[in-house]
């Protein structure tokens, strides 16, 4: 019995330093996620002028390529056709203040749940394996864009949408770019909060089990058609969050923001970030922005900018910006890997 009582009280302390790295662990998320919200409201804010718009750019996208991330870095689920929620999104809230005559916060929410229906016929094609399931939803997202693109008597087709009805949250006007800089990073800050939590919880470490061998989840209980549906939609729903605030920010609206290109921008933005990391989808997000608009002079080579950036990221920097942070804090800190 002495025996067993002492094998226990050695094994306590192990316990409690594997439940005290898990907590720092958490902790250092927590800090990270404040350290870039914060650097994504102060500089902008500081700046003011063209930055401030390029801040509203930045949290909107930044909003989206969150949800993208918890598909694509945490549960393996590629998404070609991401921008096609923002379009929801944007659609949506849009065509409700003008046709509807809601306020923006009511129909920002009814975007956000067209956008979860529509990310849940898209979830219905999980049962597609492999390369067929990405293909299909590049597939649904040339649907959405055709829909809007010749759906001209709602969607006002090629030529878009303008005269923007103005945002009024519980009576108060959004109609300075400050004001709604500070909607938009509220919004960011509660979508990176709840992707944060879902990661650290239950959900999260299932959905990661699912990213790295979906044979082996199964094989241990794991409901691997319900989590991918829920992170699906859940992805989807966020992209149209984002979207929702895209119209006010630019005056107008029109399909070709919205195109399989912008899809396949989402999709680097994570990866030169770092796949799997909520911090490395803002980071990469901001560079993504950022950079294009100092390199207008060679708009013409966006796209191969784009591209080198890429797979210069893929080759140096496997694991994104956010692996880099990580083996210099490692370095030249007290973290461990």
């Amino acid at each position: 019995m002495n025996a067993r009582v002492f094998a226990a009280s050695g094994d306590e302390p192990r316990r409690v330093r594997s439940a005290y790295r898990f907590h720092r662990r958490d902790l250092h998320a927590w800090v990270t996620m404040i350290v870039v919200c914060a650097l994504v409201i102060l500089v902008p804010s500081l700046l003011g002028g063209f930055a401030l718009y390029l801040g509203c750019v930045i949290a909107c996208y930044a909003i989206a390529t969150i949800g993208l991330q918890l598909m694509v870095g945490v549960a393996g689920q590629l998404s070609l056709g991401h921008a096609a929620f923002m379009a929801v999104g944007s659609y949506v809230t849009v065509l409700t203040q003008m046709k509807l005559g809601w306020g923006f916060i009511p129909a920002a929410a009814l975007a956000v749940a067209a956008s979860a229906v529509m990310g849940l016929l898209m979830a219905q094609l999980i049962r597609l394996s492999g390369i067929y399931f990405k293909i299909a939803t590049f597939g649904f997202g040339v649907i959405v864009y055709q829909l809007i693109s010749n759906w001209s008597s709602i969607t006002g087709g090629h030529t878009g949408l303008t005269q923007i009805p103005v945002a009024d949250v519980f009576g108060w006007s959004i109609e300075s770019r400050g004001a709604l800089f500070a909607l938009i990073v509220v919004a960011l800050v509660a979508t990176y909060a709840l992707a944060l939590r879902m990661i650290q919880g239950r959900a999260g470490r299932a959905l990661a089990a699912i990213g790295q061998n979906e044979q082996a989840a199964l094989s241990v209980g794991v409901n691997v058609p319900g989590y991918k549906m829920i992170v699906i939609v859940l992805g989807c729903s966020m992209a149209g969050l984002g979207g929702a605030f895209l119209p006010q920010l630019n005056g107008f609206i029109n399909p070709e923001s919205f195109t399989w290109v912008e899809s396949l921008l989402l999709l680097i933005m994570i990866t030169v970030g770092g796949l799997g990391s909520l911090a490395g989808a803002v980071v990469g997000t901001a560079l993504l922005v950022v950079v294009p608009e100092y390199l207008r002079d060679f708009a013409e080579y966006k796209m191969l900018i784009f591209g080198v950036l890429l797979v210069a990221s893929l080759a140096l920097m496997p694991r994104g910006l956010a692996g880099v942070a990580e083996l210099l804090a490692v370095r030249y800190g007290r973290a461990r890997p």
